[in-house]
């Protein structure tokens, strides 16, 4: 496999994993918001915020995620040796 290719897939498993832990933060910090502010207050503010249960939050894959995100295309042909070497890749 090329380098290039490996530093890819490892840029997308760093990123999903990096996904789902944030993910798993903003849960735990809407429960703290919901528990320590009244729901008259609670609940306007969370509506401002992302909801993980929406629909435009979910993605099928990671070319579906990176569809939605304009200028953030992972480029599979970047056979540039110069990042490798400084990176150990």
């Amino acid at each position: 496999m090329k380098k290039s290719g490996v530093r890819t897939k490892f840029l997308i498993e760093s990123l999903r994993q990096e996904y789902y832990d944030l993910r798993s933060e903003n849960d735990m910090l809407r429960s703290i918001v919901e528990e320590h502010l009244p729901k008259d207050v609670a609940g306007p503010l969370l509506a401002e915020c992302f909801d993980p249960t929406s629909a435009a939050s979910k993605v099928s894959s990671i070319d579906d995620l990176a569809s939605r995100m304009p200028g953030m295309k992972v480029d599979d042909g970047d056979d540039s040796d110069d990042e490798d070497d400084a990176v150990g890749f």
